[in-house]
């Protein structure tokens, strides 16, 4: 019995783990942009916003969700 509820535990411990790790690799992609939207936001100067950046990190992040 005590075999059992273990199992079914550890099975829920492993859904919830994986619907985390989900999470966070679909909505890790967008935290990079985050501080430089901010900086734009407060100074209205997208002086030094490269798009060569956010081009890199969109293929690294699909690349990552692929793999």
């Amino acid at each position: 019995m005590d075999e059992v509820i273990m199992d079914q535990i550890m099975y829920v411990v492993h859904q919830m783990v994986s619907w985390i790790a989900s999470i966070a690799i679909i909505f890790g992609g967008v935290v990079p942009y985050i501080p430089q939207y901010r900086d734009i936001r407060r100074t209205q100067n997208a002086e030094g916003f490269s798009t060569y950046v956010c081009l890199v990190l969109l293929v690294a992040n699909i690349l990552r969700i692929l793999f």
